[in-house]
């Protein structure tokens, strides 16, 4: 009886190598890299993100349905910006006329082995974008400012940047 538990104990140590030997090899964790290769690639795919988010609104504004702004952005400016639109919408008013970026500088970025935030400053001229009524009428403040700055925040990789957050500059001035 006792030669028996020494042949099952081997029994088992053999099947057991055979199952270990027919399991796959543990797959090799890829390398992350780097979200963008330099800076200056960081700020020409934020600026082409942003040209394009413009582009988009001025789209929408000039009655494109298939024409998405939202599609840019991500996270608390997105919500914002779909209360922007239903509050609007809802008050009977809409855009009429286009922004115009008349200049996107990169300011500052973040970049490791997974995500990048990117910051710049886009100028933006709004003279031909009015504020138009449910009845026709521009109700565009006479006060407003045509010529200003943004602070633009990106966030994601060199395949999938978005805005997640922009505010009127206070200390960048606009060339006007």
């Amino acid at each position: 009886m006792s030669t028996r538990y020494p042949a099952a104990t081997l029994a088992l140590a053999v099947v057991a190598a055979a199952l270990s030997g027919c399991a796959p090899a543990p797959q090799p964790t890829p390398t992350p890299t780097p979200a963008f290769a330099s800076e200056e690639e960081a700020f020409a795919a934020a600026e082409e993100v942003y040209r394009e988010y413009i582009e988009a609104v001025n789209a929408e504004h000039g009655g494109d349905a298939s024409a998405d702004s939202h599609d840019y952005l991500t996270g608390t400016i997105l919500e914002s910006e779909l209360e922007n639109s239903r509050a609007l919408e809802a008050s009977g008013l809409h855009i009429e006329g286009d922004t115009v970026v008349r200049s996107f500088v990169g300011d500052e970025t973040t970049i490791d082995a997974v995500q990048a935030t990117v910051t710049g400053i886009a100028c933006l001229d709004i003279t031909s974008a009015r504020v138009i009524d449910a009845v026709g009428e521009d109700v565009t403040p006479a006060e407003r400012s045509d010529i200003y700055s943004i602070v633009v925040t990106f966030v994601g990789s060199s395949s999938s940047l978005l805005i997640s957050n922009y505010e009127v500059g206070t200390g960048t001035v606009c060339e006007g």
